[in-house]
């Protein structure tokens, strides 16, 4: 029976396989130096978790973009280049801290210090000396490195804070892959990406989940009839997005149920819910 979704074909172009890499490892250095930068010269543990966070993502997204480049449709490949990346953004980020602490002058009392300068000989030693990094770790957990109301945090405190900091360093990259750009649909016939185009008609909000998936199953296209004239589509409704390329007899759709809701603040808040993602669909069908 032939695959009713999307399927990644697993095709690795040997030029992808160059590009990906090459901007993989590169915009993952970047961004750790990044990393450090702003948590040295912004020392608020408050938002410190943000550009935590921000260096998860932006690992993420230098990985979507060096997997779009190289036109990689390996989901197994995506994986374990996000996991390689995640470990050498946690272990450079903190090569490179260890470096500029052996550089810093200054009081480390009250977990804080003057100022430090770069030396690339220092880092480069460092990063290749894994167990000088672990136990300048170690000496760095003992006297603390920053400071929460006066009060220097150090210790089984610092090392919670440290683990918390590598989850999502490591997770948030590797979690996202399994959604990432090898899993969109691609257009072997163009060797292109497709496009997503979000349609303007909107389907009644679908509460029957398995329902509708088994009527696309079995070929019954009448459960993407819009809805009618008359429905109130203003605070829930079905989306379809639709993945095609020119010339390509293939496209494929994702239907999601969409509701909008207004929080404390008066805000409007939209959440979405997949439906069903990359329906195989052929030209003929008139969405």
């Amino acid at each position: 029976m032939e695959n009713l979704h999307y399927q990644p074909s697993g095709i690795m172009p040997g030029k992808g396989i160059v590009l990906s890499l090459v901007i993989a490892f590169v915009s993952t250095v970047i961004l750790s130096i990044a990393y450090i930068a702003l948590q040295w010269f912004i020392p608020i543990i408050y938002l410190n978790v943000f550009i935590t966070l921000g260096l998860g993502f932006g690992i993420f997204m230098a990985l979507n973009f060096a997997l779009g480049i190289g036109k990689i449709r390996n989901t197994r490949y995506a994986f374990i280049l996000s996991v390689v990346c995640a470990l050498l953004a946690f272990y450079s980020q903190w090569a490179l801290f260890v470096s500029l602490m052996y550089e810093a002058s200054g009081s480390m009392g009250g977990g804080t210090w003057v100022k430090s300068s770069f030396n690339l000989d220092g880092f480069w030693y460092i990063f290749t000396h894994p167990k000088l990094l672990f136990d300048s770790m170690v000496s760095l957990n003992e006297v603390g490195t920053f400071t929460i109301k006066k009060s220097t945090v150090s210790g089984g405190f610092l090392w919670v804070v440290w683990v918390i900091e590598a989850l999502m360093i490591l997770g948030i990259p590797v979690i996202s892959s399994l959604a990432g750009k090898a899993t969109k649909p691609f257009s072997e016939l163009n060797n292109a990406w497709m496009e997503e185009k979000e349609l303007e008609t909107k389907l009644s909000f679908i509460e029957d989940k398995d329902g509708f998936i088994q009527k696309l199953t079995n070929g019954n296209f009448e459960a993407l009839k819009p809805a009618p004239a008359d429905a109130d589509l203003s605070s829930s409704y079905a989306q379809m997005v639709v993945f095609e390329s020119p010339g390509d007899g293939v496209k494929y759709l994702t239907v999601r149920n969409v509701v909008h809701n207004v929080d404390k603040k008066g805000n409007d808040k939209v959440d979405k819910t997949d439906i069903v993602e990359y329906f195989r669909i052929t030209s003929a069908l008139p969405v």
